[in-house]
């Protein structure tokens, strides 16, 4: 199982890099959408497509992505220099795990050796 999540893994190393960054532009009412939601809803849509390869059921890669960007969030409000917490980004985060599960189901069919495998 493992050498099916390797991809996924990669990506999550991709996605802590890139959060250690300090964070560019300027902040915006809370009430506006911003670009960088489109941003966490696609590197976690991303995320959550590589983790449901290695995993049968679609709630795990929603759980773990989630949990993960949460994490992420936490990180970067205690470590990481000019980054801060925030209940959105985790929210686009859940959304984007959402839509990763959701596009996989559309691909699943196109790898007949994904539903053969034990």
């Amino acid at each position: 199982m493992l050498k099916y999540l390797l991809p996924a893994l990669f990506w999550a190393l991709i996605i802590l890099f890139l959060s250690a960054h300090p964070q560019m532009g300027v902040a915006k009412p809370w009430w506006v959408i911003q670009p960088d939601k489109f941003a966490h809803a696609g590197a976690y849509a991303l995320l959550a497509f590589l983790l449901q390869y290695g995993f049968k059921r679609a709630y795990m890669p929603v759980i773990l992505g989630t949990t993960y960007g949460i994490i992420i969030e936490f990180l970067q409000q205690a470590f990481f220099y000019g980054r801060q917490l925030d209940v959105f980004d985790m929210l686009a985060n859940l959304i984007g795990c959402l839509i990763g599960v959701w596009i996989f189901s559309w691909f699943a069919p196109l790898l007949p050796h994904y539903f053969a495998r034990k």
